[in-house]
């Protein structure tokens, strides 16, 4: 138990921004809270605060060790009142990678009816497609689509996802059907990357694997921005499901070939194996399971 006090004893003087309030607050003597930071520093070997007779600061390790000792006491007041303190409100901050397109789309309104029914917890929510190491930047929940294959995470599946490729009405009107893949190569191709001769493939009825490739008329990495090209009559876009749902849902624009569909691709919600979740922490995730699967449910028909 020794330990823990001393590392409570440096957050706490650390927020203080000294070691006489840190005392004060604690009501100890300065000195029991002096002599708790240098056990601390011996223990750890490294100076954590820089100090004069005048001021002092965090160094780099102290910093670093800083932030570590408040997820470690978060956790350790969880599992310590874990079982017994059900009815407290959720509190503590909670560190999220969530993908762009489906972190705004399917995941923003969730998060922020979490934050709103919790007040006391502080979600610090990042939306990027980046590759993010969940350990090293010591990440609570990631959300990403993909398989997972490092065995030091868990991952539980939120939903699942699909390509589904689109036109607009305008376009549908005015150029040859679409009832085919192969009917593809004769009409304008909008792509998502930089490739000019894409390959999309499909599954035929009879759950065969299909490739088509095409010739790409218009080029982008953001999905937004072909969205767009796709409503304004420019070509034939494929994106994923959730990417298309709010075009498809306001008659912006209708599915083709939606029975040639793509395998569904997992999405999942992230943590690392050996990491205790805060009750905070694990209500957020059951939150989203919950929900995110729902909402999928009533728009399957896309």
């Amino acid at each position: 138990m020794g330990q823990i006090e001393d590392i409570r004893a440096f957050v706490q003087i650390v927020n203080q921004g000294s070691i006489a309030k840190a005392a004060e607050q604690a009501g100890v003597a300065k000195s029991a809270m002096s002599r708790r930071l240098r056990l601390l520093e011996e223990r750890t070997q490294s100076r954590l605060i820089s100090r004069t007779t005048r001021q002092w600061s965090l160094t780099d390790a102290g910093r670093e060790y800083y932030e570590r000792s408040v997820k470690l006491i978060e956790q350790f007041n969880e599992f310590d009142s874990h079982g017994r303190n059900d009815n407290i409100d959720l509190r503590g901050e909670i560190k999220i990678s969530v993908p762009l397109y489906f972190g705004k789309i399917s995941l923003s309104s969730l998060l922020l009816s979490f934050a709103k029914d919790n007040p006391s917890v502080q979600l610090n929510t990042e939306f990027s497609d980046r590759i993010v190491d969940v350990i090293d930047e010591q990440l609570d929940l990631v959300v990403r689509i993909s398989e997972m294959k490092d065995s030091s995470l868990v991952a539980r599946k939120l939903c699942e996802t699909k390509h589904i490729c689109c036109v607009s009405p305008d376009y549908a009107c005015a150029n040859a059907p679409i009832n085919e893949p192969i009917d593809l190569q004769s009409h304008r191709i909008i792509q998502f990357g930089h490739a000019k001769r894409p390959k999309w493939n499909f599954n035929t009825t009879k759950g065969k694997d299909l490739t088509v490739q095409l010739c790409a008329t218009l080029n982008s990495h953001d999905g937004e921005f072909l969205i767009q090209a796709a409503e304004q009559g420019l070509g034939v876009v494929r994106v994923p499901d959730f990417l298309a749902k709010p075009s498809v849902e306001s008659g912006k624009l209708v599915q083709v070939l939606g029975s040639f569909a793509q395998k569904p691709r997992g999405i999942y919600i992230i943590y690392p194996t050996a990491r205790f979740l805060p009750r905070h922490t694990r209500a957020l995730m059951e939150y989203l399971l919950d929900n995110v699967a729902n909402q999928y449910e009533q728009s399957s028909s896309i």
